[in-house]
């Protein structure tokens, strides 16, 4: 019933993880296929330590992770498509919950779930719990705000998938609001409140690293459904590359706010260490605890 895509670059300290908490599942009618997209790291010799019967590893040249995304589309068996990502974590209700959804809801092609954001080192930071509705999903989407669906938490009908061409390589560091944005125009979209998935955010992320790029390939998508749709060109406003002081800010303030101390502390200390008056008011509430 479910197929499994989890493309992996460079994935060797936390792979593993996120393999065992696919097998881990509560439903259990899914093949897992991990798409290798180059690693140099030793991936693969993890990936093959951590599978069980029901995980095919494919190894390719990096080409990026619409190429892999792809493959794994082309590849899956599945009625269903169910994104993960390498350094991510389920919950083990995820599949039971996400494919009852779509069973029960014909017209829905693409279903999300609440998560949790973490730090790179797995540490909490707060829920996120998104708009449930297709309305406000698709909304979101066509104001350029990503996320709306969180990726690696989405299960798709792999008809619809396939309706639409699946993904598009111009669009990559993009491609989730692309694709969303395609999808919407074929059938419904909507999110679980229930958090199923824990997403880890680190500098490294695409959001961070080439968030220039990112931004001007959001825009273009939206321009683009907004010509496939004959919807009036509105303005897409995106938040702008942050820097890492700010980032550290940002997490420290979610991990206060949502009662984890010891999270904050930790970065508040190394926005102060980037910014030091920038970060004074949010070291001395860290201290404290609130």
């Amino acid at each position: 019933m479910i197929s499994v895509i989890l493309p992996v670059f460079n994935g060797a300290p936390f792979v593993a993880a996120a393999i065992e908490s696919v097998m881990a599942q509560t439903y259990g009618d899914f093949e897992l296929l991990v798409i290798d997209d180059g690693s140099t790291d030793g991936s693969a010799e993890v990936i093959r330590g951590a599978s069980d019967e029901r995980c095919r590893l494919t190894r390719t040249p990096n080409r990026g992770i619409v190429a892999a995304c792809n493959l794994g589309l082309e590849q899956a068996k599945g009625k269903y498509i169910f994104r993960m990502d390498a350094d991510d974590f389920c919950h083990r209700e995820r599949f039971a919950k996400q494919h009852a959804y779509l069973e029960e809801n014909p017209h829905c092609v693409a279903v999300g779930s609440g998560v949790m954001f973490a730090d790179p080192d797995m540490r909490p930071l707060r829920p996120s719990v998104p708009c449930l509705t297709h309305a406000e999903i698709d909304g979101q989407h066509m104001r350029g705000v990503g996320g709306a669906i969180t990726h690696p938490a989405a299960a798709m009908r792999r008809s619809a998938l396939l309706k639409i061409g699946g993904y598009r390589a111009e669009y990559e560091w993009a491609e989730d609001l692309d694709l969303f944005l395609r999808l919407a125009e074929v059938g419904e979209l909507a999110n679980l409140s229930d958090v199923l998935l824990i997403y880890r955010q680190h500098l490294g992320s695409i959001s961070h690293s080439r968030r220039e790029l990112q931004v001007a390939r959001a825009r273009a998508a939206v321009n683009a459904a907004q010509g496939r749709r004959g919807a009036l060109a509105r303005p897409v406003s995106m938040t702008p590359e942050r820097s890492h002081a700010e980032v550290h800010r940002t997490w420290a303030w979610w991990a206060l706010q949502h009662g984890h101390a010891q999270t904050a502390r930790k970065h508040a200390l190394k926005a102060a260490v980037l910014e030091p008056l920038a970060s004074a008011k949010l070291v001395v509430c860290a201290i404290r605890g609130y």
